[in-house]
């Protein structure tokens, strides 16, 4: 593969960064992973060469960094930069940052080192000679005003940028000067604490509401934003006066140019931007509006699969996108903090993982959700946290950025996997399962939970089951319940009105509620389990309204021969294992957390895996 002869120095040498070679086609020589700072991210140093000249002076932008991990950029591999940047980090050093990259041949397609390339240096002959261009140039414009778009340098006390002058504006916002300013601009990506001058051009792509808080120090309020360019993403965060000065005049989608803000280490608690760093707003920054075309992304996520979020931390914040599979009602709660009432809907997401979990929308992203019910939609959200509460689920903060069928091809490829055949896949649910000793993905058989004591610990056991229905009980399958939304307690009758203590109302009517008892059997024995509404539904194949019409018409012929038609029909249930006291009686009690018809198709697909993993040990 033939390499860009000479275009390393045309790149550290070229004076408008518009103007950089498109796409050219350079060596990987070295990789060095830098230290991360405390939850930060890995960076990468790269050495590069064009066959003529290496230079060690370039960096991976972090949203490439699964490609080291992939091995697919490595030491010898050939790449093309599709997109990169380079700016001046030192006096005399400037730094080559690669933001989108395609692997020509990988490292073992290459025998070695291609040419005999000797390091370029840090610059210093041709700083000094854009220094006497500087000069001339400064002589130059003390003499005639100074043109629109003209290309000139701009020399602070801490580095030498080539930077391009834009047409005068009337003011910057927060700022009371109205001369023209010429705009040093920076990638994300490369922006460190120790730098004090610099422009970011980038897309606001979430701004969070006010929030006001009270210390030791006394009242305040404040409020964030992220911000995304083609290297990366980052938070900002401005407080008191600075909100008074800034949030109106943020529009989130809308590009700006800010500097004279300041970076601190980026605290990963509240925050899922893959970013070392956070902004700082302060009374000197300054931000203009970006009013020219520019192609900046409108979002950057870093998704992860739902299987994989078993793996997660407790309060992680993480990126997901999945197809909604099933939606509750909105109910209404009221909060501990604030006393006050919230709306509340959770939402069933699946991926091609074969895992769904459940996430919960708030306010008014719940109410609003009501349009999408039942026409399974793709969102994505960005930053939702992780919960442990009964093993693993989401939940949407304030700060989560929430999109619903977003333009990004991670969710056309969901779609078009969905209604192709994902729709009818079996998938292990990930909520509702504990997490710790054995993963909710985790098979068992019936002989199992008595050879290995499954739920004879503090807590209870959660495992998949694969397992016939033999039998169903159908004396006390179900019971009248309270028929508000948020309330299942069983209601007592009287004089045609049904009670529910737990509310302290009295209704005209009820809903039915299954409790189900069955039998179930695999190849090592038998198991009684209970199962409540959603497993009982999926295991008779009816609704709890449908099987309480059968059963109060006294069509005694249908109600028995749903029962008849369920036995012997293969499901995978999510067990609950745990021992119970009832008058003094030790018992274990098994309970469907969910039970999913068998897709032999996926059936197989597990079964082959874990074959394989067998062959591997």
């Amino acid at each position: 593969m033939a390499l860009t002869k000479n275009v390393i120095k045309q790149i550290v040498c070229c004076r408008d960064t518009d103007n950089l070679p498109p796409n050219p086609i350079v060596q990987i020589l070295g990789i060095k992973k830098l230290a991360a700072g405390p939850g930060g991210q890995d960076r990468y140093r790269l050495v590069l060469s064009d066959g003529v000249d290496f230079y060690t002076s370039a960096m991976l932008g972090t949203q490439l960094n699964d490609m080291v991990h992939d091995d697919m950029v490595e030491v010898k591999a050939v790449i093309q930069m599709n997109r990169y940047t380079c700016n001046v980090v030192q006096k005399t050093r400037k730094i080559i940052v690669v933001l989108e990259l395609t692997v020509l041949q990988k490292a073992a397609e290459v025998e070695g080192k291609i040419g005999e390339p000797t390091q370029l240096s840090d610059l210093v002959e041709e700083q000094a000679q854009m220094k006497a261009v500087i000069k001339q140039e400064s002589v130059d414009n003390n003499n005639q005003p100074p043109k629109p778009y003209s290309n000139s340098f701009k020399k602070t006390s801490n580095s030498i940028a080539y930077t391009k002058q834009p047409p005068p504006k009337q003011s910057f916002y927060g700022s009371n000067t109205s001369q023209t300013t010429t705009k040093n601009v920076f990638p994300i990506s490369s922006l460190t604490p120790y730098q004090n001058r610099w422009t970011i051009q980038a897309r606001v792509t979430n701004k969070a509401a006010i929030r006001h808080y009270s210390n030791a120090k006394g009242q305040g309020k404040l409020f964030s934003f992220d911000l995304v360019d083609q290297s990366g993403e980052i938070r900002a965060t401005g407080f008191n006066e600075v909100v008074d000065k800034y949030y109106d005049m943020l529009e989130q989608g809308k590009v700006y140019y800010i500097t004279k803000a300041s970076l601190k280490p980026a605290n990963k608690q509240y925050s899922s931007l893959r970013n070392d760093y956070e902004m700082s707003l302060n009374n000197d920054t300054i931000i203009e509006l970006c009013e020219e075309a520019c192609d900046l992304p409108q979002l950057q996520f870093n998704f992860k699969r739902i299987k994989d979020i078993e793996q997660v931390n407790k309060d992680s914040l993480i990126d997901v996108i999945g197809v909604v599979k099933s939606t509750t009602d909105v109910t209404q709660i009221t909060t501990r903090t604030t006393n006050k009432q919230v709306s509340k809907r959770e939402v069933t997401l699946v991926d091609q993982s074969g895992a769904a979990i459940n996430a919960t929308l708030w306010g008014g992203e719940a109410e609003n959700f009501e349009e999408y019910v039942g026409k399974n939609p793709v969102i994505a959200i960005k930053g939702a946290k992780v919960s442990d509460f009964g093993g693993r689920s989401l939940s949407i903060l304030g700060s989560s950025v929430f999109h619903i069928n977003p333009d990004v091809p991670e969710s056309h490829e969901l779609k078009g996997w969905f209604d192709n055949g994902g729709a009818s896949e079996q998938t292990a649910s990930l909520s509702g399962q504990r997490m710790d000793g054995m993963s909710g993905g985790v098979y068992k058989t019936i002989a199992q939970i008595k050879d290995e004591n499954l739920g004879m610990g503090e807590k209870a056991d959660y495992f998949n089951l694969r397992a016939y229905c033999v039998f169903s009980k159908k004396e006390n399958c179900m019971y009248q319940a309270c028929p508000s939304a948020e309330c299942n307690k069983k209601v007592t009758e009287d004089n045609g009105q049904y009670r529910c203590e737990k509310c302290d109302r009295t209704y005209p009517d009820f809903k039915y509620r299954m409790i189900l008892s069955s039998n179930i059997s695999d190849f090592t024995g038998n198991q009684w389990i209970t199962s409540f509404q959603e497993s009982a539904e999926v295991i008779l194949g009816v609704t709890a309204e449908q099987l309480g019409n059968y059963k109060d018409s006294e069509d005694q012929e249908k109600f028995e021969s749903i029962f008849k038609e369920a036995a012997f029909k293969p499901f995978v249930f999510k067990i609950r294992a745990k021992m119970e006291s009832y008058q003094d009686d030790v018992r274990l009690k098994c309970s469907s957390v969910s039970a999913m018809p068998m897709n032999f198709k996926q059936e197989s697909k597990r079964l082959i895996e874990e074959i394989k993993k067998l062959e591997m040990c």
